[in-house]
Formats: structure tokens, C-alpha cells, sequence
């Protein structure tokens, strides 16, 4: 039976195939440079075959598969996963966790000024917003698509939300409470 050309030659163990495979690779690597030196023009000095020129990465990355026969995925993956992330989706929940506060503060002037029903409209509105800002900002803390601004939107959109800070309010100052309403002669 012939053997493949591109199939590899089963290992020989010990010293032998140490031996075998450095020789080998000094034979592959003189009929290389004999090659190169037979298809150039004379006259012509190639900056590769100097002992001073330095190899670039790629070409010792390329060496290393060569000789390996086999090519690292770990280093793509790698590469992969170094790949920054676009930051929009924190971003976005920062700014939304701050366009719910100053809606909430209106909501509480309105309040103030006497108009419950519409500052109590106000506030679910704002519930909902500081919903979908803190669950933004939480999958950009999480998914690493604008770290900090996610994990800042989030608490911001925790302290801006009404139901919170009314509880906040209670528990810190319930005097405050009694004096919402107004004072009754």
C-alpha cells in the first residue's frame, strides 16, 4: 500500500526520533534556503537569511504550527474574549436612571404644589422606568457591555425609584410623613 503524502510518518521513540526529527527539520530547513537561493535573481540579498535580521512574531507563531502540524485555538479564543465590549447598554441605563430621578423630583414637586393624582401618575411612570434602567444596567454589569455606567444606573435606579425612597422615608423620618399632607386647623 502507498503511503499519503500528507499523512505523517508514524514516531520513532527515544534518542532516534530526537535525532531523526532535528535532522530532518536542518535538511527541510537547507533545501528551503537552497530553494530560495536558486529562484533569486543574483545581485539580489534576501534581509531573512542574515543572523542580525530579526524574525517577526508571526513568523516564529507560524514556525511553531508548522513544526507543531496543528494550530492553537486557545490563542483565538483568547483573542476573542479580549475584545471590548460596546458600552452603550450602560450607557443607557445610566442615562435612563437619571432621567427617572429628575422625573421622580418632578413627581415630588408636583406633589408639594397639591396635585396628587397626577404626581401619583407620575410616580408609576417612573416605576417602570427605574425597572427597565436597573434591569439594563444589571445585564451591562453583568455582560460587561459598560461596567460601571450599568452598575452606577442600577443604583441610582434603586434610590430614584418612588416605592423605595417611601420607604426609605419611612424608616429614616416618619415625622417627614405627617407633615405631607398638610397641616389641618
Amino acid at each position: 500500500m502507498a503511503a499519503d503524502p500528507q499523512q505523517r510518518p508514524p514516531r520513532a521513540s527515544g534518542a532516534a526520533s530526537r535525532t531523526t526529527s532535528s535532522t530532518a527539520r536542518s535538511n527541510a530547513a537547507r533545501s528551503n534556503a537552497a530553494t530560495a537561493n536558486a529562484t533569486r535573481p543574483t545581485g539580489t540579498r534576501q534581509t531573512g537569511d542574515t543572523p542580525s535580521a530579526g524574525r517577526t512574531r508571526a513568523g516564529t507563531d507560524f514556525e511553531r504550527l508548522m513544526q507543531r502540524g496543528t494550530v492553537d485555538v486557545r490563542a483565538q479564543a483568547a483573542q476573542q474574549r479580549r475584545r471590548r465590549r460596546n458600552p452603550i447598554v450602560g450607557k443607557i441605563a445610566f442615562g435612563l436612571a437619571i432621567v427617572s430621578a429628575a422625573v421622580d423630583a418632578s413627581a415630588f414637586a408636583v406633589f408639594m404644589g397639591g396635585d396628587t393624582t397626577f404626581a401619583f401618575g407620575i410616580c408609576f411612570v417612573v416605576v417602570f422606568l427605574t425597572l427597565i434602567a436597573a434591569i439594563l444596567g444589571f445585564i451591562a454589569a453583568v455582560g460587561g457591555m459598560g461596567r460601571w455606567y450599568g452598575s452606577i444606573g442600577v443604583v441610582l435606579a434603586f434610590f430614584a425609584n418612588p416605592v423605595i425612597l417611601i420607604v426609605l422615608l419611612v424608616i429614616v423620618a416618619p415625622e417627614m410623613l405627617t407633615d405631607m399632607g398638610g397641616t389641618q386647623p
